[in-house]
Formats: C-alpha cells, sequence, structure tokens
C-alpha cells in the first residue's frame, strides 16, 4: 500500500490545518446542535406551562362567574342571568378543551375529566330546574366543589412547572458535562494532530537542514533521501546530485593536489641538493655575501618542501589512507623534540616557551602526532609577536592526556573558530600579518587527533590564542600496563 504524499509543502500545511481544526468544527456543531435542543425543548415546556397555568387560571374565573351568574339567577329569575351563565359555560369547554391540547400530567387530566363531569352535571340540572321552574338546585356548594377541582388543576400544574425546571436544569447539567468530556477528550486530540503534522512538515526541513551540513563538513558518502512532500522530495534529489558532483570535484582536488606535489617535489629535491653543494663550498669557495643568499635559498627550500609534504599529507588524509602505525611511545618526547626543533626560530624572535610536561606513555603514530604537534607549535611562532610568550602545558586528566598551546599572539576571532580548521583557509590575522602557509597545517591537525580517538578545540581567550587537544591515553591495544608519569618543568 502506497502512502499519500502531497505534491507540496502547502498542501501538506493545509491538509494539516485541516486534520487539526476537524475535531474542533466537530466539537462546535455538536455543542451548537445540544445547546439548540435544549433550547427549544425548554422553549416548548415554557410555552406549555404559560398555555397550563393560563388556562387553570381561567377556568377558575370561568367558575366565579358562572357561579354569581347562577346565584344572581336563582334569587332574581332574570332569564337574562341563565343566558350569561349558558354564555360563560361554554367559554368553559372551551378552556377545556385547549387545555386538552397541552401535553398535562396524568392526574391533571384526570381532575380535569372529573370537573368537567361534575359541571357538565351541574349545567344539567340548572337546564332541567330553568325549564320547571323549580330552583332546587344548590349552587354555592356545588361550585365550592367545583372551583377545589380547578384550585386542585392549578397546584398540580404548578407542581408540574418545578418538575419541568428541575428537569430542564438537569438537562442543562448533562450536557455541560458531556461538553466538558468533549473538550477534554478533542484537546488532546487536536494536540496530537497537530504534534503528528508538524513532525511531517519539520522532518523533511530536517533532513535537508542536515544533509547541507554534511555537504558543508565534507561528508558526501551517504545518498542523500528527502521523506516528504514532492517538491522536497525532489529538491533532495537536486542535492543528491550536488553531492555527487562535489564528490567528483573532491576527488579531482584529491588528485590534482597529489600529482602537483609529486612534481614539484621532484626539482624541489635537486634545488636542495644544489644549495647543499654551495654550503658545502664544493664547486669552490663562496663569499660572505653569496653565503647569504645561499642559506636564504636553503631556508625557501626548507620551507617549500614543508608546503609540499603538508600538501602530500592532505592528500593522503583526503583519500582517508591515513593508517596509523600504532605504537607505545611518550607525548612528553615527541613535545620536547618538536620545541626543539623550534627553538632557533624562537629565539631568533625573542620568544620565551614554557614547557610543563606531564611525562606518560599512550598508544599512537609517533609520526602523525609529530605532525600534531609541530603545526600547533608552528602556528604558535607564526603568529607570537616580537619577544613574546608561548606556553605548552601537557598533563594526565583521567584515562586521557591534554596538550595545551598557548601563544601571545592576536588570538582568533570568534566568527572564525568553526572555519580555521578548514582546509585552505586563511585568516583574517594571516592575511592582515602577511603570514605565510598553505592554510591545510590545522585541519591536518583535526583529521589526525580524530583518527587517535581524539578532540581539538579553541579555548576562549582575552590575550592569546589557545588549542588544547585530548587524547585517549590507552583507547587501543589494552594490552600491557603504561608506563610511570612524572612531571617535567622546562623553559627555553
Amino acid at each position: 500500500m502506497t502512502l499519500y504524499r502531497p505534491k507540496s509543502v502547502l498542501t501538506l500545511i493545509l491538509i494539516g490545518f485541516s486534520m487539526v481544526a476537524l475535531p474542533l468544527i466537530f466539537s462546535l456543531i455538536y455543542a451548537v446542535i445540544r445547546v439548540d435542543r435544549i433550547v427549544d425543548q425548554n422553549q416548548q415546556a415554557l410555552v406549555q406551562a404559560v398555555e397550563a397555568t393560563r388556562g387553570s387560571l381561567m377556568l377558575t374565573e370561568h367558575l366565579k362567574a358562572m357561579e354569581r351568574s347562577a346565584l344572581q339567577f336563582q334569587i332574581l329569575e332574570d332569564d337574562s342571568f341563565f343566558q350569561l351563565y349558558e354564555m360563560t359555560h361554554q367559554t368553559l369547554l372551551d378552556t377545556v378543551a385547549d387545555l386538552s391540547k397541552l401535553q398535562m400530567g396524568i392526574t391533571q387530566q384526570h381532575q380535569l375529566r372529573t370537573l368537567v363531569e361534575k359541571e357538565q352535571t351541574l349545567f344539567m340540572a340548572f337546564q332541567t330546574a330553568h325549564r320547571n321552574n323549580a330552583m332546587e338546585v344548590n349552587a354555592a356548594t356545588a361550585f365550592a366543589t367545583l372551583s377545589e377541582l380547578s384550585q386542585s388543576i392549578l397546584s398540580e400544574n404548578r407542581r408540574l412547572i418545578d418538575r419541568e425546571i428541575e428537569r430542564m436544569q438537569f438537562k442543562a447539567e448533562e450536557t455541560q458535562r458531556n461538553l466538558v468530556w468533549q473538550a477534554m477528550a478533542v484537546i488532546p486530540i487536536t494536540i496530537i494532530l497537530g504534534i503528528v503534522f508538524t513532525i511531517l512538515i519539520t522532518r523533511p526541513i530536517r533532513q535537508i537542514d542536515q544533509s547541507i551540513r554534511k555537504l558543508g563538513d565534507g561528508s558526501f558518502s551517504s545518498e542523500i533521501l528527502i521523506s516528504g512532500p514532492k517538491d522536497l522530495e525532489y529538491l533532495g534529489k537536486r542535492l543528491d546530485w550536488l553531492r555527487t558532483r562535489l564528490m567528483e570535484l573532491e576527488q579531482q582536488k584529491s588528485q590534482f593536489l597529489r600529482h602537483v606535489s609529486h612534481e614539484l617535489k621532484t626539482p624541489l629535491t635537486a634545488m636542495r641538493a644544489g644549495v647543499e653543494l654551495l654550503i658545502d663550498e664544493v664547486s669552490g669557495g663562496l663569499n660572505r655575501e653569496q653565503q647569504k643568499i645561499v642559506r636564504i635559498l636553503n631556508e625557501k627550500n626548507i620551507q617549500l618542501q614543508k608546503m609540499i609534504e603538508d600538501l602530500l599529507n592532505f592528500s593522503v588524509v583526503l583519500e582517508r589512507h591515513s593508517a596509523l602505525s600504532l605504537e607505545k611511545l611518550s607525548l612528553y618526547q615527541v613535545v620536547r623534540n618538536v620545541a626543539t626543533d623550534h627553538q632557533l626560530g624562537m629565539r631568533a624572535r625573542g620568544i620565551n616557551l614554557e614547557l610543563a610536561l606531564e611525562d606518560q606513555a599512550i598508544w599512537g603514530d609517533e609520526d602523525k602526532l609529530v605532525v600534531v604537534v609541530d603545526n600547533l607549535v608552528s602556528n604558535a611562532v607564526k603568529f607570537t609577536p616580537q619577544n613574546g610568550k608561548i606556553k605548552i602545558l601537557l598533563g594526565k586528566k583521567g584515562d586521557k592526556m591534554v596538550l595545551d598551546v598557548i601563544d601571545s599572539g592576536p588570538g582568533i576571532y570568534p566568527e572564525e573558530k568553526m572555519r580555521v580548521f578548514d582546509p585552505f583557509y586563511q585568516g583574517r590575522h594571516s592575511i592582515e600579518k602577511n603570514v605565510e602557509g598553505t592554510g591545510i597545517g590545522l585541519s591536518l591537525v583535526k583529521e589526525y587527533v580524530a583518527a587517535h580517538h581524539g578532540i581539538i578545540e579553541i579555548i576562549d581567550r582575552e590575550d592569546g590564542g589557545h588549542f588544547r587537544v585530548t587524547l585517549p591515553i590507552q583507547s587501543f591495544p589494552p594490552s600491557d600496563p603504561i608506563g610511570s608519569e612524572k612531571t617535567r618543568e622546562a623553559t627555553l
């Protein structure tokens, strides 16, 4: 079964809005229908109560008028009073007929029938007495009984009204409870639907964001797959096409660097050999100026060879062929050797080097760790001003060794912290101070540290640069115990 996929994000948003709004609309319609039904029932009950009350009161009034007419007819024997009695009798029957049409209780209906029967008997008795001219009917007693029945009907009607009011209150409370339960059910459903559609909408956007971040970090190995609306899936396909093109360009760049580095290394070797022959004065003696020029040529050859070696190392790293040759070594000795190599250059610029090193054997690749330390120290030397200060700290923290290289240079701009490890990136300080370099030293450091399962980070400082490398002591062969540790401090 194929799931439906909207053609666009807008369609998905509209569907999500409709699905989230649907329970609310259903709840609103249900509430309107229930309230309208209650209002209609209450209105009908109110009309019934008013009509029943009005009819009961009219019965009482009609009986009083009939009683007056009957008594006046008995006393005065005037036919006009008897005619008035007959008219009121007919009006009473009409009122009774109207009351019978209403939804009355069983007790009321029985009382109403009894009243009609007794009143009809009394009316026939009056008619007989009128024809025979013998008024033997006791009107006062007869109408007193009818009035009692009328009052009973009125009282029963009031009781029915009270019961109807109670019923309406019960209905209203029941409806209120139902609406509360409905709201308690609808709100979670609405929230759940909102969360579901939020995930459906944001998931492909997050996938796109993660894919772009991977491309930005230079990770081209995994295929880019975006699941969601068709327009975002199409965008994912275009990003995957971009990934393949970038991967091809990366391979071409790596191949270019490798070829160029090898091509440059061959003539450079010949140049270095020739310069060394001149230094050794194999072809004859040199005067002071010539010796100075030869020394400058030798220094530049060494510098150029360092750059070419960095390019070669970087091309190897790009191809992920930088397998580690692990051995147990002294990181203390690696740092000391690198510091010694840079000692002359630092003395020439009056840079004071402070060492606080803790000796601890670790498992690692000595050549690559030498590259790590050398690049960090040479980077510090480049940016440290005349008569500045460089501090190198090496210590054990738990099961890790921590190397800190601190200089008194201009530091790193905050916005450049995430980019200084990018290949060929030259920071603003490098451009401003015209510092020579390929821009791949720190990228090599990051790759080699990661290969050792370590991390490199930049520590915030207000008065210089601070790089920290954290390496595991024994994250590889967990064999024989690591050597003893001792702390040594030196100032060069």
